[in-house]
């Protein structure tokens, strides 16, 4: 036996309570008037609906509404419907839609005519049906069960489900097998059979005496409102209370059409969808709406109400309405006024409000009096009115100013001196002095004394519109060319080039802090404070750039009028604007939706609105006058749900039910369609987004609902979004998801590396190359340079042995045949011969010198050692410079090349020394290890600039020591040089010697 059996088990052991009926004369029931606060919008196929019946509502935990039709399912965020049926989205059997349930766990069930239930979970459809253990396919209603499980009824039956299962419910014996069953919102089972209504309830079951014939067994009508009262309605129309098991009938008055639907909204009223009507039960009465009132049809299927406390109303054959509370109360002639058309609104001291149209109205008690032409009005259109210390009403009208009192009108405009076309405003400052403006220029009168101001004078324009004094007594005036100040009798002005927002002012006011606002027809709103002005236009929030009047109520909010409706601003977040702390301000606008009748605001005339003492806002219209109470109205704090509706890659949806989205190589363009979930003037929901790693800083986007991002390079992004409601309550948790852009396989980071570790290969093979050739180039250069010295030496070598071997012996044949000549010749012959001798002797001499400095021939007969040694000694004994000579054994150290190079090198350091020096001592040392020989030699003699060698280099001269350079650098070794004027100079080279050459 499953529970709901043992339920009924229970029951029959039970004592059973019948309820008594008592009198239900007390409640009224009225027919609403059309003047009632509500307002109806509707919606139909025409106007995005797959099709005209809604049987069911419901506002789901994420805050979409939901729609059922019997020819698809709708979604609705309060802008865009999304129907979902079997053409569309896998998973629906069935296009006939007609109950809707949210489960705990956030599932959507949606009940159908003929094609089972179905299940909308994770963004996805399933549809379970007879073959699923399912009654029948034809849903009634759905109920979720204490535990948790949903409970369905059918025409053939009832089962559970516990989210994959259905598990059938079986009837105690004797039960009807169509019982109607509703499980209540406190857990309680009631039931209906042809005896009436049961209720089981921990066991114990009550019946009542409500006839079995006026309740349906397919389906029950009922609800338990707060207090604990349960309401059922009745085919017959007739609507049941039972409060502690006492039962009230309600009937007389109300629609004699069975009741389809009971609802609860947050203010405690109870509403019943009828066949013939909307009926709203609140403070013991009832009320009843009907296509009267706005509603698109009298078949009411179903109501509900959204978590903003906005009514929606579902008809049986004209689609979807939605019924909201009105803002704004209009007076116009459907009230009793004579005209529409309102300009100037004032409130008199007696708390009257009077209004300019084509006549003079009054507004008192309710009632509506007009004055005209034939009560002594001047004129039929008036533009100003204003009341004076006196209690003369003051009236500007066309080509005329007026005051009435006492019933009489006097006219007062010859006494202006001047023509003018219009009066448009009228001021009496706290002197008494009166001000008059008109087209034409600006009048004062003082007393008798009259005074007129025109541009001659420096007023901005002498198109006049509003005049204000300030607590300073300096009296302002707002033209269509500037802003004027009369202070100290002199006029100033201030225009657009002075940082005022337009020259077409319409409206000024003072607050409390005694800053100036003024309102301009289309340039936004301007505020004067510390010499200076700020503007405030659409760019920054403002609703409008037109502002005819400013209003402001006592939580400190600005109420402006313009061509477009009336809108709202905190005065604290103009302040914060100006002072830097803010970059935006939120405005919330009132139009028809609120309740206007017509949304174009009229101004240009003083008043162009008043604040009653009352505190009640009245703004003039193309239609009535709007009169709302700031403190009633409701200001939105609930933040809209922000959803990610969609997300299209290269224009193509994606999936996006999971924390991150992977967008693939090549694909380009990202939308990211989102949305905010306010019913509330829904098109006025703003948005701000941001892609978190390319954007930064949040991206205003206003209304727009989608955020495009073309050529979105690799890499990890988040992508957030917020949203705030009509009123400026943000969302800032919004909604995010993560998006990851993988790159093309050349972009990867594996293949990147494989790049960057070619290029590094390439790179060092390039790089060996390279050194490869400077090495290849250093070498040719090398053995260029040996072979050269080598060639210079051989050559050398060849001129010394022919020099030596045969100009030597030549020259020694020549003087030794001098010689014997000597002995032979005469006397006079002599002579000539010594002197020839004395040439060969000298050019013999001289030969040798040669041939020893081309090639040392003691290189060759004695080794390098004793030829250094020689040349030394040879040098120091012509020179007169005291050398000391050290040479280590150097013998088989350097191959015959390398020893010229280095005898070379010795024999320059020497010559150099003799030479340039100037030195009186000088050492020649030559050291060997086993890895070099270390040639050193120093004198003390009067160095030179270190900077010469350098100079040297780069003009390949000097002292030899480029030579001595190239061959220490064949050698392998490095010249140093240290010189100075106290130390002398120290030519230093060390040659390492390879094992080879040991």
């Amino acid at each position: 036996m499953n529970s709901k059996s043992f339920i009924f088990a229970l029951a029959i052991l039970t004592s059973t309570v019948v309820g008594s009926i008592v009198d239900a004369s007390a409640p009224r029931v009225a027919r609403a008037k059309t003047s009632d606060a509500y307002r109806f919008d509707a919606w139909t196929a025409d106007t995005g609906l797959p099709q005209n019946s809604v049987y069911s509502i419901l506002q789901t935990r994420d805050g979409y509404l939901w729609f059922t039709t019997l020819d698809g399912l709708v979604r609705y965020d309060g802008v865009r419907f999304t129907v979902f049926n079997k053409g569309n989205s896998r998973g629906i059997e069935s296009n006939r839609f007609n109950s809707l349930l949210e489960d705990r766990e956030g599932n959507l069930w949606i009940g159908t005519e003929d094609g089972g239930l179905t299940r909308y979970k994770d963004g996805s459809f399933r549809t379970f049906t007879t073959q699923d253990n399912l009654p029948d396919n034809w849903i009634l209603s759905l109920y979720n069960e204490p535990d948790g499980r949903l409970f369905i009824n059918t025409e053939q039956g009832s089962v559970h489900c516990d989210g994959e299962r259905m598990i059938a419910y079986s009837p105690r014996a004797g039960e009807s097998a169509s019982l109607a069953l509703h499980i209540g919102d406190a857990g309680d089972l009631w039931y209906v059979d042809n005896s009436g209504l049961h209720r089981v309830s921990e066991g114990r079951a009550t019946s009542y005496s409500i006839p079995g014939s006026d309740l349906s067994l397919a389906y029950l009508r009922m609800r338990r409102d707060r207090r604990g009262d349960v309401w059922v309605g009745g085919l017959s129309g007739k609507i049941y209370r039972i409060r502690d098991d006492q039962i009230t009938v309600y009937a007389e008055g109300l629609p004699r059409a069975p009741v389809m639907w009971v609802c609860e909204d947050s203010r405690g009223a109870m509403w019943f969808a009828t066949g013939a009507g909307l009926v709203r039960f609140k403070d013991e009465r009832f009320t009843v709406y009907t296509i009267e009132h706005g509603l698109s049809s009298n078949n009411i299927r179903a109501v509900c109400e959204d978590r903003e406390g906005t009514l929606w109303i579902g008809t049986g054959d004209r689609g979807l309405n939605r019924l909201t509370r009105q803002t704004i109360r209009v007076y116009s002639t459907r009230d009793g006024m004579t005209s529409d058309n309102v300009y100037p609104v004032f409130e008199d001291r007696a708390g009257r409000i009077w209004m300019g149209a084509t006549e003079l109205i009054r507004f008192e008690g309710g009632r509506f009096t007009s004055y005209s032409r034939k009560d002594g009005l001047p004129d039929l259109l008036v533009y100003s009115i204003f009341e004076d210390r006196e209690g003369r009403l003051w009236v500007g009208a066309t080509g005329s100013f007026c005051y009435f009192r006492d019933g009489k009108f006097t006219n007062f405009t010859a006494r202006l001196g001047f023509a003018f076309n219009y009066g448009s405003a009228v001021y009496e400052d706290r002197r008494g002095r009166l001000w008059f403006g008109t087209d034409l220029g600006l009048a004062k009168f003082e007393g008798d004394t009259r005074a007129i101001y025109t541009t001659r004078d420096g007023l901005a324009s002498n198109d006049i519109h509003v005049i204000h004094e300030d607590r300073n007594g300096d009296v302002w005036i707002g033209t269509y060319g500037g802003l004027s100040v009369f202070k100290d009798g002199r006029l100033a002005s201030f225009t657009a080039r002075d940082g005022l927002a337009s020259d077409r002012v319409r409206c000024i006011l003072e607050d409390r802090d005694g800053a100036m606002w003024i309102g301009t027809y289309d340039g936004g709103l301007s505020l004067f404070r510390d010499g200076r002005f700020t503007n405030y236009t659409t760019r920054e929030g403002l609703f409008s750039n037109g502002v005819f009047q400013i209003l402001e109520d006592r939580r400190g909010n600005f109420w402006m009028s313009s061509n477009q409706g009336i809108y709202r601003v905190s005065r604290r977040e103009l302040l914060d604007f100006a002072e830097g702390k803010i970059r935006h301000i939120t405005s919330v606008s009132y139009g028809k939706h609120d309740g206007l009748l017509n949304i174009e605001c009229n101004g240009g005339r003083q008043p162009a609105g008043a604040r009653s003492r009352d505190n009640r806002l009245w703004f003039p219209t193309q239609q009535g006058v709007a009169v709302i109470d700031p403190e009633a109205v409701e200001i939105n704090q609930k933040p809209p749900p922000v959803v990610i509706e969609e997300i299209l890659l290269d224009r193509d949806a994606i999936q996006h039910h999971a924390a991150t989205i992977e967008v693939g190589p090549h694909k380009q363009n990202l939308e990211i369609h989102y949305t905010g979930l306010s019913f509330i003037k829904p098109d006025r929901v703003r948005f701000r987004y941001m892609l978190e790693g390319l954007d930064s800083e949040w991206v205003e986007a206003g209304t727009r609902r989608a955020a495009y991002y073309p050529h979105l390079p690799p890499g990890s992004y988040t992508f957030r979004v917020a949203a705030a409601n009509s009123d400026g309550v943000w969302n800032e948790t919004g909604a995010s998801i993560r998006v990851v852009v993988h790159p093309p396989f050349w972009r990867t980071w594996w293949f990147t590396s494989i790049i960057a570790l070619m290029s590094i290969a390439l790179a060092l093979a390039a790089y060996q190359w390279r050194v490869a050739r400077l090495r290849q180039a250093k070498e040719a250069q090398e053995a260029f340079s040996r072979q050269l010295i080598s060639s210079q030496e051989a050559e050398r070598k060849r001129i010394a042995a022919e020099l030596h071997d045969s100009l030597g012996q030549s020259l020694a044949i020549i003087k030794n045949l001098a010689l014997l000549g000597l002995k032979s010749c005469e006397e006079a012959s002599r002579d000539q011969l010594e002197r020839i001798a004395e040439q060969s002797t000298q050019a013999i001499e001289e030969v040798k010198d040669i041939s020893y400095n081309l090639r040392p021939y003691l290189l060759d007969r004695l080794g390098l050692k004793m030829a250094l040694e020689s040349m030394i000694k040879k040098v120091a004994d012509a020179s007169g410079v005291e050398f000391s000579i050290h040479i280590d054994d150097l013998e088989d150290r350097f191959t015959n090349e390398q020893e010229i190079s280095l005898y070379r090198i010795v024999q320059e350091s020497v010559n150099n020394t003799i030479k340039h020096a100037c030195a009186s001592r000088a050492a020649v040392e030559i050291h060997c290890d086993e890895n070099a020989v270390e040639i050193s030699v120093r004198d003390d003699g009067c160095g030179f600039a270190a900077e010469y060698v350098e100079r040297a280099e780069k003009a390949r001269r000097g002292f030899g020591l480029v030579g001595m350079a190239e061959r220490a650098k064949l050698l392998g070794g490095i010249l140093q040089i240290r010189s100075s004027p106290q130390q002398g100079t120290t030519i230093t080279v060390r040659i390492p010697v390879r094992k080879e050459e040991r």
